[in-house]
């Protein structure tokens, strides 16, 4: 008999076409959806379609057929004023009602209130105290800086005066981070001093725009941290790579098994590009990376959970671990681990957390892919570096994305490509992570070639806009 699990149904993670269909092949899903503006009507149709029972919190509902899903959302832009005690005993009462035997969420805001019901429900999960450090930045970093890994300054900001203060303590290159959002929302580089008030008090107000859960809580709502430089010549052969790679992984009674590191292309700014599955690097390389993502997630605290973590790659091959999550990775990095591997991480996630193990969990690290598989954005900034998007317009129509002919390098195929809907108004002025304006997938048997293929695409797609009261604008 299948045994009854919880999701905790929100946006982020893994997507819902693999884990929804994944989990339900071996057990029985309930969806908790507490916000429901978070869901797209394509996640709306996954939970439906695999769920033997949904919820929905009733505060949003004048009945239960008033609330339409939308087609697409990056950040749930509205209020959800629920305590984090509430959120916690909701889950608990729904948890209690199915007789559950493990809670999971794929969303980064609801991973500590979900570790308080586990904890208070005898299951196993993250742990509350592991799960506070994975989910407020300061308190992962004093953690890091504790664990064995690469030691960096850092200070808790609240206040101008904070900033200034911190400042002067961690000095220039440094990055301003909000402790509690994911995805590089609100990442901010700071290069001279001079400017480095206006660049916080400008994070400040765009952080007082976003709508989260009044249920995350933290101590300070940004950190300042020293600037992990990157040093890609050190680890990398080829060109077209990133000094920047994740790890995705399982904790299991407290001991960390990786599964795959990812490489990456050039980021932009902060903003991440493209993941290719698996890496390239070197056995060498993959041990220091492996040995550190170890002992930072080990050093957390985590139990029982999934984990992504972010990886700086430094001189003399030293290891900077940028942060990490108790959670599944975004994008398609789950799904394209299945592709490459045949390896299912959701059901040995929910396996783990339902038995305290899993047989399809791997021993070591996987290599030998079958294949190489890119997962790929383009972004308005890519347009604008191949000079097919105007530099100085702060608002557009979108109509179309055109791929160049003969992008394409070896045998690398797109198997996947699709845009925003046509018509979208887009508002440049917000972080680029809000402005993905295509997402394409790339299959090929050389990751070289589709890194190649990838810069490419960059540099040679055209976009067809419309600016405001205006003709389309090829």
């Amino acid at each position: 008999m299948k045994k009854n699990i919880l999701v905790i149904a929100d946006l982020g993670g893994c997507p819902p076409d693999m884990f929804y269909k994944s989990v339900a092949e071996k057990y029985n899903i309930i969806s908790y959806i507490p916000r429901p503006f978070a869901i797209t009507k394509t996640h709306a149709h996954f939970i439906e379609t695999y769920s033997i029972a949904i919820i929905k919190d009733p505060q949003y509902f004048k009945s239960i057929t008033d609330y339409t899903h939308p087609d697409s959302i990056y950040w749930a832009q509205e209020e959800y004023n629920k305590p984090e005690d509430a959120v916690v005993e909701d889950i608990i009462k729904i948890a209690t009602m199915f007789d559950v035997k493990a809670i999971t969420t794929n969303n980064e805001l609801f991973i500590l209130p979900m570790a308080k019901a586990c904890e208070k429900l005898g299951l196993r999960g993250a742990g509350v105290k592991a799960a506070e450090k994975a989910r407020d930045k300061n308190l992962m970093r004093e953690s890091f800086n504790a664990s064995g890994i690469k030691a960096i300054k850092s200070r808790r900001v609240t206040t101008l005066d904070d900033f200034k203060k911190a400042i002067d303590y961690v000095g220039v290159p440094s990055v301003l981070k909000p402790t509690y959002l994911a995805s590089s929302i609100g990442v901010t580089f700071i290069n001279d001093k001079a400017t480095a008030e206006d660049l916080f008090l400008n994070d400040k107000k765009f952080l007082e725009s976003i709508d989260v859960p009044k249920a995350v809580t933290y101590k300070a709502p940004f950190i300042l941290e020293e600037y992990l430089e990157g040093e890609y010549k050190d680890w990398y052969s080829e060109e077209g790579y990133s000094d920047y790679v994740s790890v995705e992984g399982m904790m299991v009674n407290g001991k960390y098994y990786p599964l795959v590191i990812h490489d990456k292309t050039p980021q932009i700014g902060f903003t991440e590009t493209a993941h290719i599955t698996s890496t390239i690097l070197d056995d060498d390389a993959q041990k220091r990376i492996i040995t550190a993502v170890s002992k930072a997630n080990e050093g957390l605290g985590l139990e029982y959970c999934s984990t992504h973590t972010e990886v700086k790659l430094m001189k003399h091959r030293e290891v900077g671990i940028i942060e990490t999550a108790a959670r599944f990775a975004g994008w398609n990095m789950i799904p394209n681990i299945k592709k490459v591997y045949n390896v299912d991480a959701p059901q040995i996630l929910l396996d783990i957390l339902c038995d305290g193990y899993s047989p399809s969990l791997p021993d070591k690290l996987l290599n030998n892919p079958q294949k190489y598989v890119a997962d790929f954005h383009l972004y308005p900034e890519n347009f604008k570096q191949n000079g097919s998007l105007p530099n100085d317009l702060n608002r557009i129509v979108f109509k179309d994305v055109i791929l160049p002919v003969n992008a394409l390098v070896g045998d690398t195929q797109i198997t996947s490509f699709e845009t925003i809907k046509k018509d979208s108004n887009i508002d440049l002025t917000l972080f680029e992570s809000f402005n993905g304006l295509a997402y394409l997938e790339l299959s090929g048997s050389n990751s070289h070639d589709l890194a190649e293929s990838i810069h490419n695409l960059q540099n040679f797609s055209r976009i067809i806009i419309e600016e405001p009261n205006h003709e389309p604008v090829k």
